[in-house]
């Protein structure tokens, strides 16, 4: 099975059956998969060895989401929501409960 890893922290919008048009926020380091699980499914492979990886800060997420958002306004873009999700389970960011707010 192919897997990949978002190397950016805003992507998308992305069509989405359920949700429609859903702009991703992965709040996850870009080089690698973080998630407590390890889904058979999963696009983004199986976990590696814990390596001590760093976690994006809050600020450094929300420039990356106003600058898309802007950009998505300017060129008159729409999306339905936002999702945060990415490299793995995004709620085990040290800082998720702020990041969210």
């Amino acid at each position: 099975m192919a897997t990949f890893l978002r190397t950016n922290y805003v992507f998308g919008p992305i069509f989405s059956r359920r949700l429609g048009r859903s702009l991703g926020v992965n709040i996850l380091p870009a080089n690698r998969k973080i998630c407590n699980y390890n889904c058979v499914y999963c696009e983004c492979g199986w976990n590696e060895a814990e390596t001590g990886s760093q976690f994006p800060a809050r600020e450094i997420i929300h420039e990356q989401l106003r600058s898309k958002l802007q950009k998505m306004q300017d060129n008159k873009e729409e999306f339905d929501v936002i999702t945060f999700s990415g490299n793995g389970e995004p709620t085990l960011h040290p800082n998720f409960s702020e990041i969210i707010d």
